[in-house]
């Protein structure tokens, strides 16, 4: 099954993003409110492919869009209503986002999935009104060896999104991540949390 062969299914129709790969699209289908990932050339079938490979692990630990269809060029996962991250964080929530990040980098260090992009989260992370984290676009993700989501996310809360929490010392937390990296053990990562004075 084809994009082309169910769109004229799908009810209210409109493209709400384009990237190099895929053309997003959202709708109603069979009642539910989706988003459909379609490849913009055939050589990119295998990338959608992949990353629908990748939702379905993910979705077993409550990550990312919940996948629904996939189709021969096309996923299809439930609309997530909500906003980029830039948009929502400040100070005042700032940790309360951070630490979710931070317990789903983790989750998937666990899994052996490498989401590429939490060094500069801003637009593939989306907070809903209730400041549940969900993250978005897995197109760059990849299992393998050297996973890096945590140490990734560190990098970003040092460079930036410090401003966003109470103060730390960044000069161990530093420390912490390079001991993290080298052995990413649950004690190993509880200490980042207690740094940053979230709970476990």
């Amino acid at each position: 099954m084809k994009f082309d062969d169910i769109k004229h299914k799908i009810q209210e129709l409109e493209i709400v993003g384009k990237g190099w790969r895929g053309v997003v699209y959202k709708g109603i289908y069979n009642g539910k409110k989706l988003a459909f990932k379609v490849a913009s050339k055939k050589e990119f079938i295998p990338n959608i492919k992949k990353e629908g490979k990748i939702l379905k692990a993910v979705n077993k630990k409550g990550i990312g869009g919940k996948l629904i269809l996939e189709g021969d060029d096309f996923i299809a996962y439930e609309f997530i209503e909500a906003d980029p991250l830039i948009k929502v964080i400040n100070r005042e929530n700032g940790k309360i986002i951070i630490s979710q990040l931070l317990k789903q980098a983790r989750t998937l260090d666990k899994l052996g999935i490498n989401k590429e992009e939490f060094h500069r989260p801003y637009k593939n992370v989306l907070i809903d009104k209730n400041l549940k984290v969900y993250l978005i676009d897995f197109e760059r993700a990849r299992q393998g060896k050297n996973i890096q989501n945590v140490n990734q996310l560190i990098q970003f809360i040092i460079t930036k999104g410090h401003e966003y929490l109470p103060e730390f010392d960044k000069e161990k937390l530093i420390e912490l991540a390079k001991i993290y990296k080298k052995e990413k053990t649950d004690e190993n990562f509880k200490k980042i949390l207690d740094i940053l004075e979230i709970k476990d």
